[in-house]
């Protein structure tokens, strides 16, 4: 048996439905995880923007503070100095100077620059020294002019580098104005970019943020805590997403911002809040990653949790579905197995005739298929028992297998039908394999204590010469082992173009059967059972007609040999049976006193079923028993003579009368014959029509008629088609005759005409034909 040989994977309906739930978990779980970490992603942010908003008015605040701390020294300051006439006494405030810088240790030096934008007093240098002239510096000059002329009490100016200092620092400014409201001079104090931790240090701000101002007019960083000098060079105008949100709500005075910032190029989420007397905002910002890490620390235990009941259940359906698939697998498997033989049976062998076909196509490679059966199998089931037939079956798998390559399949389609496969196989090989299954089976098997002699028939058909898919293929194979049983069976026949003929007309004639059945093409002829000795009508013979509605009358020689060989008889003959009956009791009816007989085919005979058919078709009728005579041939009741002998006996109990048909063409016992409870023995014809030219025939009517004589017994002569051969036959002492001679089978409206004549007779002596 093939050992690679693999049952498709099928998922049975559970299974698939378990499949769906699983997906549909898994997405809904996924969903519902995607939903609820997206919206706790948002609530995170929007809590780490409210904290940082928090965290951006403390930095407002505590920088506006300052600022105004200064801003108000400053004005004092002015104030001090504009009694002392620092403009044109300039040398005797510098004590004043160094006096607030030390108040103020965020300021590094301080300048009192004039109007002009020269410098006259600084406290960078010493009395008497040069001064620097920032007049000489446009970009400068600009910005303080801008300051000189605006109505804060302070300004501060943007970062700068040098200008007497080589530190990064920003100007802050406050204008000193004589009492019309001219300016006098400037005070600028110069604060170290440096001095903003000053300002911040005490914000509790997590790893990674950065705090600071910014200029709301044209974006420039003005400080940025911590402070790493090497992004000083950075303290320019910003486009990043901080002055993109400041100018984008101009009118806002807090807000929130993220993006990729400018300066670190770390990706942010950050709140501002604007300084109320400076043009400035301060913001507080913090990586992105930090959120995501928050995010995490306070979202874990329940993803992990989410995630740990998802992969549970996930792990249980799969489990389940695992199971339901191996119990598919398993009745797949049953369903694909032969009960008896443990085989591959005829669904599984399609499918791996199917593989075999696509395999040797793809490879352009060539397979063979044994198509065979035991001849004569229904012999051993009727006369060992269906037992005895089902251990027959198991030591022909047994055999077969054995002589098979590990790559070929043998199945068991039915019955004793068997099937083998053999992949890259060729005529040769196929031939060989089939002869050494023919000799196998020479040896007796084993069966009720005794051994059984069988053989087999087996037909081959090869791939692609015979056929291109299942249906052709194992409709030849079937087609070559019906060959091989014509040659008298024990042997293998390969395919040949004029079987599929052949077997395409016998498909067509099934078809046509089946249709016949079912639309009443059906018909009963009568033909006359007459007493030889005055020629009146004592029987009449149903024999079965088709009117094709295509075709016309069909032949009963080429429906019945199909039928009895198909099994369609069963059906047909039943329903001649009760139609015959039927007609009978009508005649009856009518005071017509005669017998009807109907023959049963082998099949027929061999029916467990007969007794209670012919019962029920009586009781229908209404028909007396001794009123209808069974006709069976010689051969059919030798099959399995005592099996015969006790259900001829049994219709022999219900009054029915028995009839041998055919007799002298079979192999009948004389110890047999005697025992067979026949009322008539019927003299075939083919001893009939020679029995005036052919001494031997004439030798065997007599010697059937003796032998009919000495068991009490009385013969019907068939086939008398000449008056020479009813004068013979009625002095030999023959007591009925039916032939054409007498008159052909008739409908029964015609058969009752011919009753109706004188007397029911057919014909008087006087050799003058006389139509009833």
């Amino acid at each position: 048996m093939l050992a690679s040989f693999k049952y498709p994977s099928v998922e049975g309906h559970f299974a698939k439905l378990l499949k769906k739930l699983l997906i549909g978990f898994i997405a809904i779980g996924f969903l519902m995880l995607v939903v609820f970490g997206f919206k706790s992603w948002q609530d995170e942010n929007r809590e780490m923007q409210a904290n940082l908003a928090i965290q951006a008015g403390f930095a407002a605040k505590s920088s506006q503070a300052v600022f105004d701390n200064i801003g108000s020294s400053m004005e004092l300051l002015g104030e001090l100095l504009k009694d002392m006439d620092v403009v044109h006494h300039p040398e005797i405030t510098r004590i004043a100077l160094n006096d607030f810088k030390e108040n103020h240790p965020e300021i590094v030096a301080i300048e009192l620059i004039s109007p002009d934008g020269k410098v006259f007093l600084s406290t960078l240098g010493q009395s008497g020294g040069k001064m620097l002239d920032f007049a000489t510096i446009p970009d400068y000059l600009l910005a303080f002019r801008f300051d000189l002329n605006n109505t804060y009490s302070y300004n501060i100016g943007p970062n700068q580098f040098g200008m007497g200092l080589d530190q990064w620092h920003f100007p802050f400014r406050h204008t000193v104005e004589d009492k019309d409201g001219n300016p006098l001079f400037v005070i600028q104090g110069d604060v170290l970019i440096e001095s903003a931790g000053l300002l911040w240090s005490d914000l509790p701000l997590p790893d990674g943020s950065r705090v600071g101002l910014i200029r709301n007019n044209d974006g420039y960083i003005q400080l940025r805590w911590p402070v790493q000098l090497a992004e000083a060079a950075a303290y320019n105008t910003q486009s990043g997403p901080l002055i993109r949100a400041i100018r984008a709500t101009p009118g806002k005075i807090t807000g929130t911002y993220q993006g990729i910032s400018a300066i670190d190029g770390v990706d942010r989420l950050g709140a501002y809040v604007h300084l109320p007397n400076a043009n400035m905002s301060a913001f507080v910002s913090v990586p992105r990653r930090l959120v995501l890490a928050r995010w995490w620390e306070h979202n874990y235990p329940v993803l992990l949790s989410f995630i740990g009941y998802l992969i549970v259940l996930v792990v249980i359906a799969y489990r389940l579905m695992l199971r339901e698939q191996q119990h598919t697998g398993e009745l797949l498997a049953q369903s694909r197995k032969d009960p008896l033989t443990g085989l591959p049976n005829r669904i599984a062998a399609d499918e791996a005739l199917e593989s075999e076909i696509s395999r040797a196509r793809r490879s352009k490679s060539h397979s063979a298929l044994l198509y065979l059966d035991i001849d004569k199998f229904k012999d051993v089931n009727d006369k060992l028992g269906h037992a005895c037939g089902d251990h027959l079956l198991e030591q022909v798998a047994s055999r077969i297998a054995a002589v098979l390559r590990n790559e070929d399949m043998l199945a068991r389609l039915g019955g004793d039908e068997f099937l083998i496969l053999l992949p890259n196989s060729n005529a040769e090989k196929a031939s060989t394999l089939a002869q050494r299954i023919v000799n196998i089976f020479g040896a007796p098997f084993t069966g009720d204590n005794q051994e059984i002699m069988v053989s087999t028939s087996i037909g081959i058909c090869m791939f692609p010469d015979n056929g291109l898919d299942n249906r052709a293929l194992l409709q030849n194979a079937d087609a070559a082992m019906y060959e091989a049983k014509r040659q008298g069976g024990n042997c293998f026949a390969f395919y040949q173009e004029e079987l599929g003929e052949h077997i395409r007309q016998r498909l067509q004639l099934q078809r046509d059967f089946q249709r016949a059945l079912a639309c009443h093409e059906f018909e009963l002829y009568y033909q006359p059972l007459v007493d030889m000795a005055d020629g009146k009508i004592v029987g009449a013979e149903a024999l079965v007609r088709w009117n094709d509605p295509v075709l016309g009358v069909r032949s009963p020689a080429e429906f019945i040999p199909f039928a009895e060989d198909s099994g369609w008889i069963l059906p047909l003959g039943e329903w001649v049976l009760k139609t015959a009956c039927q007609q009978s009791k009508c005649w009856a009816a009518k005071g017509y006193d005669i017998y009807m007989a109907v023959n049963l085919s082998t099949r027929q005979f061999q029916d467990q079923e007969l007794l209670q058919k012919i019962s029920l078709a009586l009781s229908e009728a209404g028909l007396c028993p001794s009123k209808l005579e069974l006709e069976i041939t010689e051969s059919a009741s030798m099959l399995d003579p005592e099996a015969s002998i006790q259900v001829m006996n049994k219709l022999k109990a219900l009054g029915m009368r028995i009839a041998i048909d055919d007799f002298g063409t079979g192999y009948s016992s004389l110890s047999y014959l005697k025992r067979i409870p026949a009322d008539i023995i019927k003299i075939d014809r083919s001893f009939v029509s020679g029995i005036q030219n052919d001494p031997d025939d004439a030798a065997i009517v007599r010697t059937i008629m003796a032998l009919a004589a000495s068991m009490d017994k009385q013969c019907l002569a068939e086939g008398i088609e000449t008056t020479e051969h009813f004068e013979m036959l009625r002095n030999l002492g023959c007591h009925f005759g039916q032939g054409y001679w007498l008159s052909r089978p008739v409908v029964a409206q015609a058969f009752e005409q011919l009753l109706a004549g004188p007397q029911g007779y057919l014909r008087q002596f006087s050799n003058v034909a006389l139509v009833a």
